[in-house]
């Protein structure tokens, strides 16, 4: 199926739920909380359905199956052409005596003899070298940023705290009378996909998504995005060398390199990081690191050719992944992912690392249905 990117933007503030509960109960949480960005199951199944709509589907068994056959890469953040990535998890960014922003690189660490620690056998810990505090509103690393972090270069990243949250008070409704309830006020926390600059400006955040779309098929151009049907517009961007942040001639450079290194006989340590959330059988541990390099079928673009040994990571806290199945009309279990900006520090035991980057911005959970639905797009870097 050809490819193609989608380019999604809010027509008024979104709301996407964290999996915290929410409800009228007494002692209930009263405020739904929001996410910064959609879980790429909550993109894909907002773009299969603007396909579907497109389509003139009724939406049967059949129509259903088709549709949840498209593969959904995606969501990453942009803001005027420029992409965004989650900020990585090795990362710590800290401002100096002048106020600047400066970054200490968290790297795998061998503790001295004697000492240890309570992680899985053979798994490093992080090694912090200063006592600082991170700052905050670091949240997101322009493209150029993530590409110099990747290659182990110094990075001085700009503020970015994401889109920002819009909290908005509500009253509930009794369906009988449709007047308000006494006394049963919530709060609801949206997402505008727009920064407002200092002087005043606004400059819009858009959310692109990478597509196999069936031949003939297009999105319709506008339709519901999360909760409480949220209306937001989608438009075709036609060149996508352009429209999509391909391995930059750097890190491709680097990665040659490292083929070399290994040829001579030399170790090669790359590093994946996690541009959205990843689901894997192990948990927070890929599943298919016992299978990498041996060749087999339905491993993740690029990982069936190299054997990799992981060294150490840097993990955030779990996230809750649910939604609403429409096949079944009931809401999906709650499933916990890896979040977007995890790291994974890799030793190469066989196979040239290049092969690496067939995965690059492509999804590496270890589910081949999670895989289309966008979880675990790639970064490569090395350490």
């Amino acid at each position: 199926m050809p490819e193609a990117v989608l380019e999604i933007q809010a027509l008024t503030p979104l709301l996407f739920r964290d999996g915290r509960p929410f409800s009228a109960a007494e002692g209930a949480e009263t405020h739904a909380r929001g996410r910064a960005l959609p879980p790429p199951g909550t993109l894909a199944g907002f773009v299969r359905t603007q396909v579907g709509l497109d389509q003139k589907s009724g939406f049967t068994a059949r129509d259903l199956y088709f549709l949840r056959d498209i593969p959904v890469y995606g969501p990453l953040l942009v803001q005027e052409g420029e992409f965004l990535f989650p900020a990585p998890k090795d990362a710590v960014v800290y401002l100096d005596e002048g106020g600047r922003p400066q970054t200490m690189r968290l790297r795998p660490y061998s503790p001295p003899q004697g000492a240890g620690c309570n992680l899985p056998e053979g798994l490093l810990p992080l090694e912090v070298d200063r006592d600082v505090k991170p700052a905050s509103g670091y949240a997101f690393w322009s493209a150029g940023e993530m590409e110099k972090w990747l290659l182990s270069e110094e990075v001085s990243p700009s503020r970015r705290p994401g889109p920002p949250e819009e909290t908005r008070v509500h009253v509930a409704i009794d369906p009988e009378t449709g007047k308000a309830l006494e006394g049963q006020l919530f709060s609801v926390a949206y997402r505008v996909l727009e920064e407002r600059g200092s002087q005043g400006g606004v400059r819009a955040l858009t959310l692109r998504a990478r597509v196999a779309l069936p031949n003939g098929a297009r999105p319709a151009p506008l339709g519901h995005l999360g909760g409480e049907r949220r209306p937001a517009a989608v438009r075709v961007l036609e060149d996508l060398s352009r429209s999509w942040w391909d391995p930059p001639a750097r890190i491709r450079e680097k990665f040659q390199q490292l083929d070399e290194a290994v040829a001579r006989g030399e170790k090669a340590r790359v590093r994946l990081i996690l541009a959205t959330p990843g689901l894997f059988r192990g948990g927070w541990k890929p599943g298919w690191l016992e299978a990498a390099g041996t060749g087999a079928l339905h491993l993740p673009r690029g990982l069936s050719k190299v054997r990799l040994r992981l060294v150490a990571a840097a993990v955030g806290r779990r996230e809750a992944i649910s939604g609403w199945s429409l096949r079944e009309n009931r809401p999906k279990p709650v499933r916990w992912a890896v979040p977007a900006g995890s790291v994974y520090f890799f030793e190469v035991e066989q196979g040239n690392p290049s092969h690496l980057l067939e995965s690059w911005l492509r999804p590496v959970s270890d589910a081949e249905r999670d895989r289309k639905d966008g979880f675990g797009l790639a970064l490569w870097g090395v350490w």
